[in-house]
């Protein structure tokens, strides 16, 4: 077992009923394993200290703060713990601290991150609703794995452990039951080596209410896994537009293209600029949020990057006068032919359109670029 101290994290709200049996297991589990441990109580019980009393029986630090949520008492904790292993543990005490030797077993081979997953070991009867089992945890981790490949089974475990290290460079930020995802989530954005572990869960004790509203968590824990997915939703949906619009333009510039029964003709030059307009601006939301967001501190791509650097405001004046100067030129050469002819060709309409989309990008490049500059300029 590892040379390492651990140190145990447990939130308390409330929990004069169940707090000695879990931090008694925890003396158990470090007595058994013979390893340097403390355990530290974020305390903000409601109930005379009466939770205090009883951890302090037990040799727990106990930490008073005031009553605020889960992932506060996590935040407010990274400055109280010691050692280089951190365990993070709940005071329910519906999961077995006696498994911990598998969270440190892995940390000893270099994992920042280890989770534990109830899903793919031992349930107890009535430990966990079924609508928790097969529908909410499956449906925030499906999306955790499909926007950060984080590979996990189950994203709501709340026994895991991680160094401090990897601890302070999540950058914890979440008060309320996000918490869960945000460091699953965070892990993969900072390139932490992420692991799961099999976990078995209790059921709650009978005279035990619980302080977690299902609903409200499951809610709150998508928001946050779309907030931090949304530069990633981004760039996917630009280049599903850039392909749309690269292949509606590819039809026209070489004349109306039938494609089994479709006949692409010059009207769907309307379909470009429309979809050209909504890719650009995804295309300038995912910038923004890739270089003035918190997301940057986490990660960037090259594009983001090269957009930063290389584009100061005289580069987005030459953009907006090349832009101008096209759409001049076109509707120049337009206007004249219709002057001599009095006749608007088809040729002549598809030229317009063309005209059409560089105005239209003439417009929104100003707009992007005063954007871009003041916030580049704030930051």
């Amino acid at each position: 077992m590892t040379d390492k101290s651990i140190s145990v994290v447990i939130p308390a709200l409330n929990e004069w009923k169940v707090i000695q049996y879990a931090v008694s297991r925890v003396f158990e589990a470090f007595k058994k394993y013979n390893l340097q441990w403390e355990c530290i109580i974020m305390d903000s019980s409601t109930d005379w200290w009466i939770t205090k009393a009883e951890a302090e029986k037990l040799w727990a630090r106990v930490i008073s703060i005031p009553k605020q949520w889960l992932g506060k008492a996590y935040i407010d904790s990274l400055e109280h713990i010691k050692w280089d292993y951190i365990i993070m543990w709940d005071a329910d005490w519906t999961y077995d601290f006696m498994e911990m030797d598998r969270f440190i077993k892995k940390m000893d081979e270099w994992y920042d991150f280890v989770m534990g997953t109830r899903l793919k070991w031992n349930i107890h009867p009535w430990a966990m609703p079924w609508k928790n089992r097969y529908i909410w945890t499956p449906f925030l981790t499906f999306f955790i794995n499909l926007f950060f490949k984080a590979k996990i089974s189950d994203c709501n475990s709340w026994l895991r452990a991680l160094t401090m290290k990897a601890f302070k460079q999540i950058k914890l930020e979440s008060w309320w039951w996000e918490y869960a995802s945000e460091m699953v989530v965070k892990a993969k954005l900072c390139n932490l080596k992420l692991c799961e572990v099999p976990v078995s869960l209790l059921a709650d004790r009978e005279w035990r209410t619980p302080h977690l509203p299902a609903y409200k968590a499951w809610w709150d824990n998508l928001k946050y896994i779309f907030l931090l997915a949304s530069e990633f939703i981004f760039i996917k949906l630009w280049w599903i537009i850039s392909i749309l619009w690269l292949f509606i333009l590819f039809t026209q510039i070489f004349g109306p293209i039938e494609i089994y029964w479709i006949t692409f003709w010059t009207y769907y030059l309307f379909l470009w600029i429309l979809l050209w307009n909504i890719g650009f601006s995804i295309f300038q939301m995912w910038v923004l949020t890739q270089n003035f967001s918190y997301l940057s501190e986490f990660r960037t791509t090259k594009i983001s990057k090269f957009v930063k650097e290389k584009f100061n405001f005289e580069m987005w004046i030459i953009s907006w006068i090349t832009f101008l100067f096209v759409w001049f030129i076109i509707d120049f050469y337009v206007l004249f032919s219709w002057l001599f002819t009095w006749i608007i060709d088809v040729f002549s309409f598809k030229i317009w359109l063309y005209s059409l989309f560089f105005i239209i990008t003439w417009l929104q490049f100003i707009y992007f670029s005063f954007i871009f500059y003041l916030f580049n300029k704030n930051k």
